[in-house]
């Protein structure tokens, strides 16, 4: 530094004045002021411009200023500092040079990456530390030794075999920052060449394992076959390549093997089908099944590694998901202290346990009251969900609490509890977020954890109420299952840790995430969300509507292991935007929200939506606490691109505001299976055929093989319109204020003017329809509404309806029915409310089947009924045909 210019203001209504200063610094190197300019008085003029001039001649990276008098004012006065001088002396490191060796590569040698580091500064740096990448991955980092202005040295590092494939190689120096420098932006080099890795002279063998059934149910005999292909770039020997199957259930175990053999020479790139001997008789569950291969004369070790994969295998159930957890639920409870049984056995929903699994549930009120349940034999694991109600807060922001476990008698964790999320308030069929805003419903919510020791056979599993606080909890029902392993980083991946995504700190992690899309898009590499929480402020953008992604996996380490919490709590603040044109897979995740409201139905809070591309495919994803799980559907495009070949399955959609899973805006040929949807705010599964911005009417959409559990509004199942949509084999329980499954043609679109067929099958519907939905008016466990235009060509077949609150089947409004065929179908018990009031027609108790409008017909074959609350068992008005065979 040569002078310090200080500076007042100009203006002359700044009058002279005198300070006294001294001028204090430090280096770079120390944090220490010392003095640099002796105390002094300084004279300030408003006439020779209110400017200052200190020589000085010093170095320092930081100035202070030391005020102890002012005739003008009673502290120190400047307006601006200005430093003169040049830049001290500083090292500057560079790399000029990189490099490695072999020049050549193959996959099996071990590659060295060479760099040459320049200090081109000015002064000596420091030692330092080089970052390898090859692209964008970080693979290896050499030390730096301590270098003498204009020194180079050379670093290296080992970065062991890679695979086949060409990279762009770059080195970084002192990426970190620990050595100040004179230019901090020159600090990396790119190599003008790439590094080709060229293949090994090698067999590869690799096994991909298929069963036939494809989709097997209980009961089903499962064969095995693995297609053997070498992938390798050499013949593989003659010799015979044994190959193993083996077939573990959700906790690991080895419930079955099978083996078998391929004799013969396989060529590079050839494959040859090997079917195993012996069948499996499948239980439904989850199971993995691993194939191993053989390692091959010809296959050299680095190719071994792939000899052995695991891929997962559903058998489902006869109808409902099959799931790896069990139940423990009300009627299985010990209960001891204060705690009692609440139920509603007339589903009256001014009280809670209306609600609740089966209607009841374990309230603990006070200190010690507790719920305990015996693990049964074969059952266990170390993940736990409870659903639990609480009490609201008189604002409808919810109330804290916590309940306590205990495992064996002793004290495993305490677990948090909120009613944040939980308590909607109606009049009519509008949301409101507060008491007072009509009749409450969503007033349960659930909770999971994960236990230090797995619960086995005979364990005991208490919920206990230990907290001192004056708020009653409700336990409705445990869910305990195995936790399966992380899964592990795939091979030819980027992770959002890569981008400055760090788990269970707390802290944003948006930009990392997206960084992380773009460098996955870009490099064609899967996108990896490791174990952990991981919070977003706001919507997960992936892709956008004018730049669209076409292919591209994303998968985490498991439901149970990769959370992303979206914190922001506001209309369009957190769910993921989906832009893709063609094939997404997207998996292994939990996903929550601190979304609160539907902000008058206009939230834009989805889990998933948007566009979902062609043949995508999303499961094992568990999705709590957004406006609704999924909504397929394209606003954005003129044409409306509609979702095509889209399979949501093995997952969980709970505990939303609106919709489970809603296939609108021309969403066709798609499946949603084996999922539990459970206390969802509207429909559960739902195909709406809207029209908006030229959307196609959705055809053939599937949802078969879930569990549908305490809907708390609309249906368990809705179509509104298109045509060959099918539900199979579906389980639907403990519908609250609507039916479990429900067609019509009020919403706007497209309805079912060229249906060509609708099928609702192999279902079963238990404690469903309504005497009370939001309009004060009854649903049917089975309701068609045909309001403005007609309902034709529907096939309901070998359906249960059991325990029905009001009326098993109903028909309403004037639209018509044409070509309504119902066969095998059983119904017992009806009218189990109680209620007789009707907003539709005269009192009636609960019939099979209701009525409410003379237009129309439906054939009905081989009926069966039990407990019919109305005398008659059919109330039909007249003009409707009814046909019984």
């Amino acid at each position: 530094m040569s002078s310090i210019v200080l500076k007042l203001n100009p203006d002359s209504a700044w009058g002279a004045r005198t300070q006294t200063l001294e001028v204090l610094g430090h280096t770079q190197n120390s944090t220490s002021y010392t003095t640099l300019v002796a105390s002094a008085s300084y004279t300030f003029n408003p006439a020779t411009g209110n400017t200052v001039t200190i020589p000085i001649s010093a170095i320092a990276s930081d100035v202070q200023l030391k005020f102890t008098a002012n005739t003008g004012s009673g502290a120190g006065q400047v307006a601006e500092l200005e430093i003169m001088g040049t830049p001290a002396p500083n090292p500057d490191l560079t790399v000029t040079a990189a490099s490695w060796t072999p020049a050549s590569p193959i996959e099996s040698n071990a590659i060295t990456l060479n760099a040459t580091v320049k200090n081109v500064g000015s002064a000596a740096s420091a030692a330092s530390t080089v970052s390898f990448y090859l692209g964008s991955n970080l693979v290896g980092t050499a030390p730096v030794g301590a270098l003498a202005a204009g020194a180079s040295t050379a670093v290296s590092a080992n970065i062991g075999t890679k695979d086949t494939g060409t990279y762009t190689v770059t080195a970084k120096v002192d990426e970190s920052n620990s050595v100040i420098e004179q230019n901090e932006t020159n600090n990396a080099y790119t190599s003008t060449s790439s590094m080709t890795v060229a293949p090994v002279s090698s067999s590869d063998l690799v096994g991909t394992v298929s069963w036939s059934p494809g989709n097997p149910t209980a009961n089903s005999a499962v064969s095995f076959s693995v297609n053997l292909k070498n992938q390798g770039t050499a013949s593989s020997a003659s010799a015979s390549h044994g190959i193993s199957v083996a077939l573990k259930n959700a906790s690991g175990t080895t419930i079955q093997t099978f083996n078998g053999s391929y004799s013969g020479v396989l060529a590079a790139g050839a494959s040859t089908n090997v079917a195993l001997p012996g069948t499996w008789t499948a239980a439904s569950g989850s199971y993995t099944v691993t194939v191993t291969v053989a390692p091959d004369a010809n296959e050299i070790s680095a190719k071994q590694a792939n000899n052995t994969s695991t891929i997962s295998l559903v058998v489902y159930a006869a109808q409902g998901a099959s799931v790896p957890y069990t139940r423990y639920d009300t009627q299985d409870a010990s209960i001891g202290g204060t705690a009692s049984v609440k139920s509603a056995p007339t589903f009256d929903q001014s009280l809670i346990a209306s609600e609740a699994s089966g209607q009841s549930y374990v309230a603990l009120p006070a200190n010690g009251s507790y719920a305990e349940w015996t693990v049964r034999s074969g059952e266990g694991g170390a993940g736990v969900t409870m659903r639990f109600t609480m009490p609201d807060s008189s604002d409808g922001m919810g109330l804290n609490g916590s309940l306590d476990v205990y495992v064996n008698g002793s004290k495993a964790k305490t677990v948090s509890l909120t009613s944040y999320y939980s308590w909607q308030y109606f009049s009519s069929d509008m949301p409101a977020d507060a008491p007072g805003g009509g009749r409450p419903l969503f007033r349960f919510d659930e909770v999971h954890f994960k236990l230090d020791t797995p619960l086995k056979g005979g364990d005991k599993i208490r919920i206990v109420k230990n907290n001192g606080d004056s708020l009653e909890y409700g336990v409705d029902f445990l869910e305990i299952e195995p936790i399966s392993a992380a899964v592990a980083r795939p091979a030819n991946s980027v992770t959002v840790t890569d981008y400055g995504a760090v788990a269970n700190d707390g802290q944003d992690d948006l930009a990392a995430f997206n960084a992380a899309v773009s460098a996955a898009v870009s490099s064609g590499k899967t996108l990896y969300i490791p174990e952990g929480t991981f919070n977003l402020s706001s919507m997960w953008q992936i892709g956008s509507a004018s730049n669209m992604i076409n292919n591209m996996t994303i998968t985490g380490a498991g439901m149970w292991h990769t959370n992303i919490q979206f914190t922001n709590p506001n209309a369009a603040g957190g769910g993921i935007s989906l832009r893709i044109s063609g094939k997404l897979d997207f998996s292994n995740v939990y996903m929550n929200s601190n979304l609160r409201s539907r902000y008058n139905q206009n939230a834009v809070y989805k889990g998933f939506m948007d566009n979902f591309g062609t043949n995508s495919k999303v499961h094992e994803v568990w999705v709590e606490h957004f406006e609704c799980g999924f909504w397929v559907a394209d606003y954005a495009h003129t044409p409306a691109i509609h979702a095509e070949g889209l399979v949501i399955e093995n997952s969980r959609v709970r505990n939303n505001l609106a919709d489970g899973i809603n296939f609108a805006q021309g969403t066709s040929n798609s499946t949603v299976r084996n999922t539990s949807l459970r206390n969802n705010g509207d429909d559960a599964l739902a195909v709406w055929t809207s029209d908006t911005n030229g959307a196609p009417a959705g055809v053939n959409n599937t949802f078969s093989y879930n569990t549908i559990e305490n809907n708390w509004r609309a249906a368990a199942i809705a179509f509104f319109g298109g045509s060959g949509h099918k539900a199979t084999n579906n389980l639907i329980v403990d519908t609250v204020g609507g039916s479990g499954f429900r067609m019509n043609t009020v919403f706007p679109g497209y309805h079912f003017q060229n249906n060509t067929g609708i099928v609702f099958s192999d279902n079963t519907l238990i404690n469903t329809g309504t005497s009370q939905d939001l309009y004060n008016g009854e649903r049917g466990a089975i309701d068609l509404e045909a309001s403005n235009d007609a309902i034709k060509n529907v096939t309901v077949s070998n359906v249960n309806i059991l325990n029905t609150q009001r009326d098993a089947i109903q028909f309403g409004y004037g639209g018509g029915f044409q070509n309504i065929n119902f066969t095998n179908i059983h119904i017992d018990g009806t009218g189990l409310d109680g209620v007789t009031t009707s907003r539709f027609s005269g009192q009636h108790k609960g019939a099979a089947i209701y009525t409410y409008t003379g237009n129309g017909s439906a054939t009905f074959t081989g009926l069966t009924t039990n407990r019919i609350a109305y005398p008659d068992l059919y109330f039909i008005q007249p003009g409707f045909n009814l046909t019984i065979k």
